[in-house]
């Protein structure tokens, strides 16, 4: 009883003792005004604060570095230093292999420091994380990696656009954009993202293959749901446009077979209208499609078909009239 008695006595001192020292670590911090543990607490100013941090990273301690760095935007958000800091994080968050975390720390430096010096060079870092997440490279989010979501390589690619305009890095990310709608089928939200390039980069190089883009998006979301007339006739505009435009570009020969497959739809809706026409006795109407997949499309696959129906629909017409 009493050796147990005296190991309790033991322990209960040993537990006093780690609160005393706890409690006692706790200091009030006139930055602050509050009550903070040194163990936790920033350095005395915020330069001191980044060239602590600054070791860690210079060492390849990124872990190290990211709570140091974020201990300046915590404590020191007004700074010089928090600039730097911000910046730091973001680099940190690459070498962690955590791309998406690094492309949004490096927007909060754009966002919250706009006289930084790192602009540019945030720019073209945003931009290869874009293309990195684009070509597939993963992220992480609470440590389990996957590949981002297209929404999210959407929006790296979207701030680059908006964060510099007139850079270099802009008409690819405006393409890039466009490409990952297309990915996830919003072909008329992609047509919309290709016109962009046309309409803001004319000079890109991009801008031929963007105007092409604009025209098989049109063709591809005319199909999606049933048949819609009004993009197919604007698609076949656009293919015919290009084509005119570009004669030298590798994507003639695609632009015309895409717009003779928009012709065969055409003239194939038209072909069955005029069935229909002719199955239930409306003759005239019947009469009407035949002939215009012979005058809109004559090239069109249906049009011998139509011209046989057209001949049988006319015999028809000269009964009623008798």
């Amino acid at each position: 009883m009493r050796v147990a008695l005296k190991y309790i006595i033991i322990i209960l001192i040993l537990f006093l003792i780690t609160e005393s020292s706890a409690y006692s670590y706790w200091v009030w911090t006139p930055q602050t005004k509050k009550w903070v543990n040194p163990k936790y607490a920033p350095k005395d100013t915020p330069k001191e604060q980044l060239i602590y941090a600054m070791d860690f990273f210079e060492a390849g301690d990124y872990k190290k570095a990211l709570a140091e760095f974020n201990k300046i935007i915590k404590y020191y958000k007004k700074s010089e230093a928090a600039s730097e800091a911000q910046y730091y994080i973001g680099r940190s968050y690459e070498e962690l292999s955590n791309p998406y975390h690094a492309f949004e720390s490096y927007q909060e430096v754009v966002d919250n420091y706009p006289f930084t010096q790192r602009t540019d060079e945030i720019i073209k870092r945003q931009f290869d994380i874009g293309e990195k997440l684009f070509q597939g490279e993963k992220t992480k989010f609470m440590g389990v990696k996957f590949k981002a979501l297209p929404e999210q390589i959407t929006e790296v690619y979207k701030k680059v656009v908006s964060n510099a305009p007139y850079s270099k890095y802009a008409p690819t990310a405006q393409f890039r954009i466009g490409e990952l709608l297309k990915r996830v089928e919003y072909y008329e939200e992609a047509r919309d993202a290709f016109q962009k390039i046309v309409d803001d980069y004319p000079d890109s190089e991009l801008a031929a293959e963007a105007k092409f883009q604009v025209a098989l998006c049109a063709s591809v979301a005319s199909g999606k749901s049933g048949y819609d007339q009004q993009l197919a006739t604007q698609a076949m505009r656009e293919f015919e446009e290009f084509a005119k435009e570009h004669p030298e570009s590798e994507w003639v020969k695609k632009a015309k077979e895409e717009k003779t497959k928009l012709i065969e739809k055409r003239a194939d809706s038209y072909f069955k209208i005029a069935k229909f026409y002719q199955r239930i006795g409306k003759y005239e109407a019947a009469y009407i499609y035949y002939n215009k997949i012979l005058d809109e499309f004559p090239t069109a696959s249906s049009a011998p078909k139509a011209l046989e129906k057209l001949k049988v629909v006319e015999k028809r017409l000269e009964r009623q009239r008798k």
